[in-house]
């Protein structure tokens, strides 16, 4: 920044940062300068990247002298025609002396006639009794029209290539649509559609993981979820407590600011269930975590003191190291092993 009461050094001021050259033609952009620099300035206009065919016809060399420097100046710049049917992009640098270069991309927008090609790619499962929606589209010069060849009954196309159906019954249907334009081969995208039933989504909590510290006021709770249909809703627990509840698609779900202030140090419990539009609801893996203080390791004794027979467990195991925490035991199973361990000290003692 400069100190106070000296201006700004003088630079380029490009009204552009991108425009398109139709192939055979021209397209134009304005350089002026933000300040006079205190002496004429010559600024140069080159390709330096990209598609030779795209040129600077007019304004390679552009002047600002004391009466002009803040008037724009025209670029023009040119595409050559040719036989690639591909649209080429250049870049052009605007340079000069003891100013920082300036750049626009240019884009040659081709005119040659083309086949169509479809860029789809098809969805190919549909849900029995779910709308089934597919945007389809095809390249080409000029722009193409679709129309159904193969379809089950009530499947509709519009002009835009917006793809609807409703399935009634579970099975397979073939689906085929083409695109034409006038040039020769049309486009055809053929793919076979598996109606299936609603299944329930498949979610898993994505943080904190399992056995992790927290420390600090706040924390992240988050869960991600994957359904054939969509996902609706999330209920967030901790300790069988409703945390919080978020409604919409997903696939992320979270409590960015769950607030750790009102838990106790120690071992806490979270879920998180997760119901689909149709109404299923799965609860992922639970995971145990600590809060402000070290918990056990997973499948490590406490006190390491000796087992034998009869000891009626001397040892606190951990129970998320034999598979346990995968039934989402409630806070009271948690609670009582945490009595049989303190009882079992007691008796050693």
């Amino acid at each position: 920044m400069p100190e106070a009461g000296i201006p700004d050094p003088a630079h380029l001021v490009l009204y552009v940062s991108a425009l398109t050259v139709v192939e055979g033609g021209t397209a134009s952009f304005s350089v002026a300068l933000s300040r006079y620099p205190g002496a004429p300035l010559t600024v140069t206009v080159a390709r330096t990247d990209g598609d030779a065919d795209l040129t600077v016809r007019e304004g390679a060399s552009l002047t600002f002298e004391p009466a002009t420097w803040a008037t724009p100046q025209q670029v023009v710049l040119a595409a050559a025609k040719d036989a690639d049917n591909e649209d080429g992009t250049a870049t052009f640098t605007l340079s000069a002396p003891g100013l920082e270069p300036g750049t626009v991309l240019a884009t040659e927008a081709d005119q040659d006639p083309l086949a169509p090609v479809f860029t789809t790619v098809p969805v190919t499962q549909a849900v029995v009794a779910i709308p089934y929606r597919l945007l389809v589209h095809a390249r080409g010069r000029p722009a193409p029209t679709y129309v159904l060849r193969t379809a089950p009954p009530g499947m509709s196309l519009d002009a835009l290539g917006n793809l609807s159906w409703t399935p009634s019954q579970l099975g397979e249907v073939d689906v085929a649509v083409v695109a034409s334009n006038g040039q020769q081969p049309d486009a055809e995208l053929s793919f076979r559609l598996v109606v299936g039933r609603d299944q329930p989504p498949v979610a898993r909590i994505t943080a904190p993981l399992q056995g992790a510290r927290l420390s600090g006021p706040r924390a992240d709770f988050s869960c991600e979820c994957i359904d054939d249909v969509g996902c609706a809703r999330v209920v967030f627990r901790v300790n069988g407590s409703i945390l919080a509840t978020q409604e919409g698609p997903g696939p992320v779900y979270s409590v960015s600011d769950w607030d750790l202030t009102g838990l106790a140090p120690g071992g806490h419990v979270l879920q998180a269930f997760v119901t689909d539009s149709a109404g299923h609801t799965v609860e992922p893996e639970a995971v145990l975590v600590y809060v402000d203080a070290p918990g056990p390791d997973a499948g490590a004794e406490v006190d390491g003191g000796h087992t034998g027979f009869g000891d009626e467990g001397d040892d606190i195991i951990d129970p998320w190291s034999c598979g346990c925490g995968s039934s989402a035991m409630a806070p009271a199973v948690w609670m009582g092993l945490g009595v049989l361990g303190l009882r079992a000290r007691r008796r050693r003692a």
